[in-house]
């Protein structure tokens, strides 16, 4: 409310000082006239009006279109105007040119009133007056928005930060047998994009193109695991991004399979599940993200933590069209990183 008012004040202190200024111009009008007779050898007479010029005009220093002139006025500008010489195609308007007086032909210039000349001004300010007040609204809400990134940025980075310390919290030695890795197409296409066992002898990839805990709960999941399973293993869970609101499930399967191959003598890590791209599945990373830390804090203590997440958010990462899958480069980063966290590499 205040800046409102403040803004008035401006708005009909203008008018104010716009009504000194066409006071100022009559009495100016007078004493000039004289002048501008004794000069020219034309009779000024006095008027008090305001005229729209209908296209660019000269203004010159005398009446008299052959005067020397004192600069130019643009189609549709309004001037105040004191005195006049004559009429018609050679009368001439003196009018108020800035700080000084200068004469127009009275051609293309249509006279209004005064109060329309002055109604137009404060329209004028009063709508230059609206334009700075939404350029402010807009750059309050730029920076509010601009705020909210940089808050949204922060949380994520502390939620990083603290699924960081919790991995590192209880470490988990690695086996030194082979390494089992078992998650959905993300890790079937892993594997092709780094040659698979061929390629990475010792290296088994248990992949379910398009799986979640149900496949991964079943028997025949398990099976597929426990062929390769000897002591000394380990074993990269990276399940989830297929079914993320199922995190009680994954808590709960992972748990059970965990301890039988631990008392085989393997050692399980859970991999978190890695970020997102546009997508029209529904899946967002702060889904993502909620998922992780369920599992992180409730998984079994004796499960190792890979944080995938993190570690491609950080050095980035690139989806295929779908949003969901990665491109060749990323699948082999990934890899590379979970292989270095447990000793292979």
């Amino acid at each position: 409310m205040e800046k409102r008012v403040k803004i008035r004040k401006t708005v009909f202190g203008g008018a104010i000082a716009r009504i000194c200024c066409l006071a100022l111009c009559l009495c100016l009008g007078l004493s000039i006239s004289m002048t501008a007779q004794a000069a020219s050898g034309k009779k000024v007479t006095p008027v008090t009006m305001a005229a729209v010029v209908g296209e660019e005009k000269t203004v010159t220093q005398q009446a008299d279109k052959t005067s020397a002139a004192l600069g130019m006025l643009p189609a549709g500008t309004t001037v105040n105007v004191c005195g006049q010489t004559g009429s018609g195609e050679n009368g001439m308007y003196q009018i108020v040119y800035g700080n000084a007086i200068g004469y127009i032909t009275q051609a293309a210039c249509q006279s209004i009133s005064v109060d329309v000349a002055m109604t137009a001004a404060l329209a004028a300010q009063a709508e230059a007056v609206k334009q700075q007040v939404a350029q402010a609204e807009a750059a309050a809400a730029a920076l509010a928005a601009q705020q909210a990134a940089l808050a949204q940025q922060a949380a994520m980075q502390q939620a990083a930060a603290q699924q960081a310390a919790l991995a590192q919290a209880a470490p988990i030695p690695a086996g030194s047998g082979n390494v089992i890795f078992v998650g959905d197409s993300r890790t079937g296409q892993m594997a092709n994009a780094v040659g698979g066992t061929a390629a990475w002898p010792g290296t088994a990839f248990v992949a379910c193109f398009g799986g979640g805990v149900d496949w991964l709960s079943t028997a025949q999941a398990k099976k597929d695991v426990d062929q390769y399973v000897m002591p000394g293993s380990v074993i990269i869970l990276n399940y989830g991004v297929n079914d993320l609101s199922r995190h009680n499930d994954y808590i709960t399967t992972i748990n059970r399979y965990a301890q039988d191959w631990i008392s085989k003598g393997a050692t399980v890590y859970f991999a978190s599940v890695g970020p997102v791209g546009e997508n029209e599945y529904g899946k967002r990373n702060w889904a993502v993200e909620y998922f992780n830390n369920q599992l992180n804090n409730r998984l079994d203590a004796r499960i190792g933590r890979l944080n995938l997440y993190v570690f491609l958010t950080g050095s980035g990462y690139t989806t295929q069209a779908d949003g969901l899958h990665y491109d060749g480069a990323t699948y082999a980063a990934m890899f590379r990183f979970l292989m270095q966290s447990i000793g292979r590499i």
